[in-house]
């Protein structure tokens, strides 16, 4: 297990007031006794896994922030999106998709496509989530976070660019029952229940756990058409059978099932460039996009949005399997994980203009509406990925060397995973044909006021993936001396990587016999009409034909790497802490490095590939108690060398409505900060603060743009800021610990602040200001009451001061001609009762 003891740290070892001896001493004792007994305070022994063997967090070389269950419960932590107000350097971002986009230090993974992987591993109980939209884990019965900071690879089964997250779920107990409930209820419908259960089966030999986790949120966001965003439907099961077949040989069977159906989220459109060409389209029957834009930005003032909800859905069923054996042979450990995952029931869809006109539609529904109204066959996504770890960790000379080593494989295939991107109600605009020069379409006849070319676009289909992975990975430690170690580790990687693409395409002949119009194949239009005929083909809208083409183009590609670590540690001697009136400190000194795969990604009718993203890591960290255990302080300096990184950016097509949103490589970038965590424990007080600062800059960063009919050409990008990494961030919490004659009461308030964050995904979203959002600053505040040590009592105020901001979003003000912008959460209340049977 990752921890030993109940009441565990949180935020980098931040602890909190044992609460089983405060209410010991307050049935025994007077209550000035019991006070005292309370006021008898220090930091816990932290133990964590960050480096495949229980250590304790002092004493561990790594930048890690570690939270235990009574501390993820204390804090109100229900999902690991809220520990971004807890762990310095972890940044969140959220498309329309709810995906989450982790980032650690400035590097992470920002597009939510299924295909793509992630920056930040994500391990559940030591499996690796494969896909960033299955890392939106809920804390279903959950023992531990632990979250790692800098390029992993030496000893986890996948190679991680970022960092990692290891959330483990609570060990079943092989002697005795358990059983416990939580209830929360709070505004905007938030009903959230967990169950969990312990059952031993053979006393001292196998047990079971279980733990069911409903969370429902109705939503705070408020569209034009009655509904309501930013909701909540989730429900989670999690069984696990352990058995102790003898001494040296267990058994861990665990099974994990979830189930979310959500609106997407909502998004509100800025307008920032009037020129751009989807500005410039006209929608029949419909009003301007830059009209609708100015009414989705006027709703922004009262907290709401005008987006179209038949737009709007995102679902997943997920289901994993895993079995994980240990055995104690002589002095080594053997451990095997087996693992099989699989998602299916996949729905997502998302109105990406933020309007309540039709304008651009992305996702599942888009493009299985228009086959279905053509009568072709529509297709479901499927997903499974199988993976087999092994690890033999053991000690030599004396355990004066440890050491892990290791083997990783994995085979994952994606069936028809959908993309598509329909420009138009049901596909329709039109151009104005004063904004169309005779330079870039000559020969198109001179027009006046009142003709429209119509124009059809849909950019859409389905893909087929295969990734192989195999990866050999070990780290040995050598304590030189008692106090000093050498640290190395180094992993090979192979990947592979096979992409089939199926292309849906529009029958313009055909479409245009049923507008009455011809199409124009060197333009990529039709031919005129009265704009009084298009306004009426908008009231009653013909369905697009379109031909499906099976394996338009099909990619592969295998790459290898080699990743080292190497740190070097210092343990303060009894002398040096003696000298230097500290309880404990170590200092360490790490150079690791970090491999992220290529892929391919549809640009138009084909296939394009991006290299392998690389990362250099340069660090200096300390960690230091002090003031007889009651202060902790934890501080790293990085310095990161970023090659060939995996970016989103949006491009111009050959058409004026085509825009192609693709993943490609920024040349390199240079990520320097520095970050820390402390507690300080002063009587009944506990105050923890953690702080980062992140300096992220492109060194070289080019990018190709398309003027439709004059062709491409070079930006030079190097001046934009990274998209979603704040410079600098910082968290700060006190709460006092009162013994009162009725019981434990722990009053906490907290703050959290984050600078403006970079939302432009093409060239020209730096020149806007509606680009970045504001700095934002959240307080929350939350009471605990403990009656007794079985009961938990809480009521809580998140965003105190109900602040209105953005928190995420996207600016393609090129090509989209907006910004569009996710709204945060408005202040929430409620109460939550939480009873251990």
């Amino acid at each position: 297990m990752a921890y030993k003891n109940k009441a565990l740290g949180f935020a980098g070892g931040l602890c909190l007031l044992p609460v089983a001896v405060s209410l010991q001493a307050q049935s025994g004792e007077s209550e000035t006794a019991a006070q005292s007994a309370a006021t008898k305070v220090s930091l816990e022994e932290v133990y964590v896994t960050a480096r495949r063997r229980e250590e304790s967090l002092q004493e561990t070389p790594v930048a890690v922030s570690a939270l235990g269950a009574d501390a993820l419960a204390e804090a109100g932590v229900s999902s690991i999106t809220d520990l971004q107000q807890l762990v310095p350097g972890l940044q969140f971002g959220e498309s329309g998709s709810k995906t989450p986009a982790i980032f650690i230090r400035g590097i992470g993974q920002r597009e939510g496509s299924a295909v793509l992987d992630p920056g930040v591993g994500v391990y559940l109980n030591g499996i690796f989530l494969a896909r960033q939209d299955t890392q939106l884990l809920d804390t279903v019965d959950t023992q531990s976070i632990q979250v790692l900071r800098g390029p992993q690879g030496t000893l986890f089964g996948k190679n991680n660019t970022g960092g990692a997250m290891l959330v483990s779920t609570r060990a079943a107990n092989l002697f005795e029952p358990e059983f416990g409930a939580t209830v929360k209820a709070g505004n905007f419908g938030r009903q959230d229940v967990k169950l969990y259960g312990n059952i031993p089966l053979v006393e001292d030999k196998m047990a079971t756990r279980f733990g069911i986790s409903s969370k429902r949120f109705d939503g705070d966001i408020e569209n034009f058409d009655g509904e309501t965003y930013g909701d909540e439907d989730r429900l989670a099961l999690s069984l696990r059978t352990q058995w102790q077949v003898s001494e040296q040989f267990g058994m861990d069977l665990f099974a994990y099932w979830s189930k979310q159906s959500e609106r997407s989220t909502a998004l509100t459109c800025i307008l920032q460039n009037p020129e751009a060409n989807i500005v410039q389209l006209i929608y029949p029957a419909r009003p301007a996009f830059s009209d609708s834009c100015a009414v989705s930005e006027r709703a922004a003032d009262d907290h709401e949005v005008t987006i179209n909800s038949g737009d709007s859905i995102v679902a997943m069923q997920s289901t994993m399997l895993a079995l994980t054996l240990t055995w104690d042979f002589f002095d080594y450990e053997i451990k095997s994980i087996s693992a099989w995952s699989h998602q299916d029931d996949i729905e997502r869809n998302d109105d990406q203009d933020g309007t309540s006109t039709q304008i651009i539609n992305n996702g599942t529904r888009a493009l299985n509406s228009v086959l279905r109204a053509d009568g072709k066959e529509t297709r479901d996504e499927t997903r499974d990925q199988f993976s087999q770890e092994l690890q033999i960790v053991g000690s030599a000379f004396d355990d004066r060397v440890s050491y892990t080593v290791g083997a990783f494989a994995s085979l994952e295939r994606i069936d028809d995973n959908p993309f598509a991107q329909v420009i138009g109600p049901k596909g329709l605009a039109g151009i104005d044909p004063s904004t169309i020069s005779d330079a870039v379409f000559p020969g198109l006849p001179s027009l006046g006021d009142g003709f429209v070319f119509p124009l059809t676009t849909l950019f859409g289909g389905f893909s087929s993936l295969e990734n192989k992975s195999w990866a050999l990975f070990s780290q040995f430690t050598w304590s030189i001396t008692d106090t000093v170690q050498l640290t190395m580790g180094g992993r090979y990687t192979f990947e592979e990587r096979e992409r089939a693409l199926t292309l849906v395409d529009i029958d313009e002949q055909t479409y245009g016999q049923r507008i009455g119009a011809a199409y124009i194949d060197q333009a990529g239009f039709y031919s005129p009409i009265t704009r009084a005929q298009f306004d009426q083909i908008g009231r009653n809208l013909p369905d697009l034909p379109v031909d499906v083409r099976e394996d338009a183009d099909v990619r592969s590609e295998e790459w290898t790497n080699f990743t080292p670590a190497v740190t070097l540690s210092v343990q303060a001697s009894e002398d040096w802490l003696d000298a230097m009136k500290l309880d404990s400190a170590l200092w360490y000194a790490t150079y690791s490095e970090g491999f992220k795969a290529g892929g391919f990604e549809p640009r138009g009718p084909e296939l394009v590939a991006f290299d392998p993203e690389e990362v250099v890591n340069y660090e200096l960290g300390v960690k230091l108690d002090s003031l007889d255990s009651t202060l902790r302080f934890n501080a790293a300096v990085y310095a990161m060398d970023y090659t060939d990184i995996h970016v989103r950016v949006a491009e111009q097509g050959e058409r004026i409505s085509d825009i192609f949103l693709f993943l490609t490589n920024a040349g390199e970038a240079t990520i320097q900060g520095v970050e820390m965590e402390t507690t300080f424990l002063l009587g009944n007080w506990v105050f923890n603060a953690s702080a980062n600062y992140t300096d992220a800059s492109y060194d070289e960063y080019t990018a190709t743009i398309v003027t439709p009919g004059q062709g491409e050409s070079v930006v030079d990008r190097s001046a934009e800021p990274f998209a979603l990494v704040p410079e600098t961030s910082y968290s700060f919490t006190a709460q006092y610990n009162w013994m009162s004659p009725v019981g434990l009461i722990v009053p906490r308030l907290s703050l959290y602040h984050r600078d403006e964050l970079f939302t432009g995904i093409d060239y020209l979203a730096v020149e806007y200001d509606s680009s970045t959002v504001d700095a934002l600053t959240l307080v929350n505040a939350r009471l605990n009451y403990f009656p007794s040590e079985k009961l938990r009592v809480s009521a809580y105020v998140d965003n105190l001061t109900d602040e209105d901001y953005f928190k995420s979003g996207f600016a393609v003000s090129a090509l989209l001609g907006a910004a569009t912008l996710v709204q945060g959460t408005a202040r929430t209340f409620g109460m939550e009762f939480s009873y251990d049977f």
